[in-house]
């Protein structure tokens, strides 16, 4: 099994998913109406995997805005670290 990670024109990721063929993701994607712009593709079996056998699929950080004269906290995901 492998991990797919779709991303838009910007390379911003729109939906991971893992399944054993790259097809079978474009099925889901189809399924979902979803088209990637481009579609990365991780092996967690491979020798060389990322940094020291770590891969940063998704990490996210907590961001505070001032809307209407209030402060919100959301959390912004964005692909690797």
């Amino acid at each position: 099994m492998k991990i797919y990670i779709g991303t838009d024109f910007s390379g911003k990721p729109t939906s991971v998913l893992l399944a054993d063929s790259v097809e079978k993701a474009h099925i889901a994607w189809m399924g979902m109406k979803d088209s990637p712009h481009s579609v990365e593709e991780i092996d967690p079996l491979a020798e060389n995997l990322g940094m020291h056998g770590v891969a940063f699929l998704l990490t996210s950080r907590e961001i505070e805005i001032c809307a209407d004269g209030q402060f919100r906290k959301f959390r912004k995901w964005i692909r690797g670290l």
